[in-house]
């Protein structure tokens, strides 16, 4: 059989690529670099460079080992791999300049083979810093943006592709139509089928467990739900044992839902831990995200051994993890691959368990859209697999910590830029002096997030909102998110915060408040609030600082913003504040990327 290889530079959405690729009948692999030529493997029908963290300007920068000019192949180069093609054609990248991150949109050539039939204009996304400068020779350019010459090109023999932009992503809106058009010029045949990957999952859970115990955290979300039934299927319900950790971290009302959700569907083999005191004593005095990520997973390996301690004889087990693709990448699955932020399924304690084959993780290299259809086949009911996703480490990532009650020096020191960009809008803003996490250009950032805001106190449509957003972030190398006030912002104030028993229980209760009052609101996937370790002085109070977060996705790799009707923010904004203490309610207006989708 005929296959596609997806060299990996270790891009954020390179087995996005693969599973995309497979979805359109041609098998896949994702390849290293190193050592890899098309010209000695027969059976190779066509090559994709992925995206990556690096930039083709750096001395040991990751490259290719084969003249793509001699491949005998069709070369698809995506983001770093489009610029890394360019460059081994001939032509030149340059780092600066023109910075794009999330929706673009692109004029396109539609005598390329790619773009034929597409229309002249498409709305992709974007996530690059580098861009091309100077064509290779013999090339033309097939797409353009506004800021952008070289949004895409191809060789003289329509042979060879260069995508500044990614068609893998849900929010390219004619990506997978770019990625059919390439396979017709690499097969003529496309017998992939993953029908049975249902049968493929229960037969190695099968072979894996080999009689062993299988010991489950169950934390009610979608992924661990799946992933228990998958188990059940495999080895039936005596060899399953479920522990639900109540870590304090939860969302309201959280684990009595989960056994009550459990229980209707016939299992009660659960246990549940109370563990609030031992989670929120050991984030005491604790304000790195990253710090705050590895505590929680170790927290959580801690309860394994204390259970697996409880359980009678000498057991052998295997501990059993609703991890997905995008906690692997996001945690730096491959030598590649920038670490966006530490999963608690991938901290050290779980590494070295990994190591010594004590881990099973069914959903592993499946996104969240490919769960939620896997879930559908198992015959778990809507309500359980359609709830909002919520992240391992609960709210204690969203809850930010400061140690200090003044930001450092230098953060708003592109204050006047920004207003000089909001200015034009008829918007005013400012930079919040806290930090949240991004990725930009398939690397970590940790920037500050704007605050814009109308002068007369209007709203100022999502359209202007979405296009600030996009601008501040381009432009701005201190910033990686924007974020919408209602009302101007004054004497805001970074405050010493830790994550506490207080400040969880109120964003619970704000939390519980804005997804009843956003029931109806069907198209949001997910809707983090987020408690900030600032203050803003309004009549002589210090106020605290909330954001919330409602976004658009499928897959949890890219997330667009949801445009929330103007009553229904009204009321929503109104319904948060009234139990915020006299805070106030940020809305956030950026996607993914340049922002993660939790703020750390």
């Amino acid at each position: 059989m005929n296959q596609i290889v997806i060299l990996d530079f270790g891009g954020q959405y390179a087995h996005l690529i693969a599973t995309r690729i497979r979805s359109l009948g041609v098998y896949t692999e994702i390849r290293a670099p190193e050592g890899f030529d098309p010209r000695q493997e027969p059976r190779v029908a066509g090559v994709i460079l992925s995206g990556g963290p690096h930039s083709v300007a750096e001395q040991d920068h990751p490259t290719i080992d084969f003249d793509p000019a001699a491949a005998g192949v069709p070369i698809l180069g995506l983001c770093y791999g489009h610029q890394l093609l360019a460059q081994r054609l001939g032509g030149l990248v340059e780092a600066g300049g023109t910075r794009e991150f999330g929706s673009a949109t692109v004029r396109c050539e539609e005598s390329s083979p790619l773009f034929a039939n597409l229309g002249e204009a498409m709305r992709v996304w974007m996530s690059h810093g580098d861009h091309v400068s100077k064509l290779p020779p013999g090339c033309r350019i097939i797409a353009s943006t506004e800021d952008l010459p070289v949004a895409a090109f191809e060789t003289s023999d329509q042979r060879m592709f260069g995508l500044q932009f990614h068609p893998e992503v849900t929010h390219t809106e004619k990506g997978m139509e770019i990625l059919d058009r390439f396979l017709s010029l690499c097969v003529s045949e496309r017998p992939w089928n993953a029908g049975l990957y249902h049968r493929t999952i229960v037969d190695s859970i099968r072979t894996t467990a080999n009689g062993k115990e299988l010991f489950l955290f169950l934390s009610g979300g979608v992924d661990s739900l799946v992933t228990l039934e998958l188990c059940l299927e495999a080895v039936g319900p005596t060899r399953v044992r479920s522990v639900h950790v109540d870590t304090g971290l939860m969302r309201e009302g959280e684990s009595s839902e989960v056994v009550a959700h459990l229980a209707k569907l016939g299992y009660d083999r659960i246990d549940v831990v109370h563990a609030e005191e031992a989670f929120l004593s050991s984030l005491s005095g604790v304000h790195d995200p990253e710090e705050k990520r590895r505590i929680i997973g170790k927290r959580f390996v801690t309860i394994i051994q204390q259970e697996l301690a409880r359980m009678p004889g000498q057991i052998d087990w295997l501990l059993v993890q609703g991890t997905i693709y995008p906690d692997r990448i996001e945690s730096g699955a491959t030598s590649k691959s920038a670490r966006i932020k530490t999963h608690h399924n991938r901290v050290a304690e779980i590494e070295r368990l990994i190591e010594q084959g004590r881990v099973l993780e069914p959903l592993k290299d499946l996104y969240k859209d490919e769960v939620r259809l896997l879930g559908r086949e198992l015959g778990l009911p809507p309500a359980l697999l359609d709830r909002h996703p919520f992240p391992g480490p609960g709210l204690g990532v969203r809850i930010l910590a400061s140690p200090v009650d003044r930001p450092e020096d230098g953060y708003d020191r592109e204050i006047g830029k920004l207003r000089e960009l909001l200015g034009r809008q008829g918007l005013d803003g400012a930079i919040l002096p806290v930090r949240s996490v991004g990725v930009q250009g398939d690397s970590r950032s940790y920037l500050h997030p704007v605050a814009v805001w109308t002068r007369d106190g209007t709203f100022p449509g999502w359209d202007v909102l979405l296009t600030v957003a996009r601008q501040v972030v381009n432009d701005l190398s201190t910033v990686n998110r924007g974020v919408y006030s209602r009302g101007p912002l004054k004497n805001i104030a970074l405050v010493r915060e830790d994550v506490n028993r207080d400040r969880a229980d109120r964003l619970r209760r704000i939390d519980a408040i804005a997804r009843e009052r956003t029931d109806h609101l069907t198209e949001i996937w997910q809707m983090p609030v987020i408690s900030l370790p600032a203050r803003v002085n309004q009549d002589n109070a210090k106020c605290p600082l909330y954001v919330v977060r409602p976004i658009v996705s499928r897959d949890a790799m890219t997330a667009d913003v949801f445009r929330m009707p103007e009553n229904d923010l009204a009321v929503l904004l109104d319904a948060m504040e009234a139990v915020s203490g006299r805070g106030t309610i940020l809305y956030d207006v950026t996607s993914k990327p340049p922002a993660t989708i939790e703020w750390e």
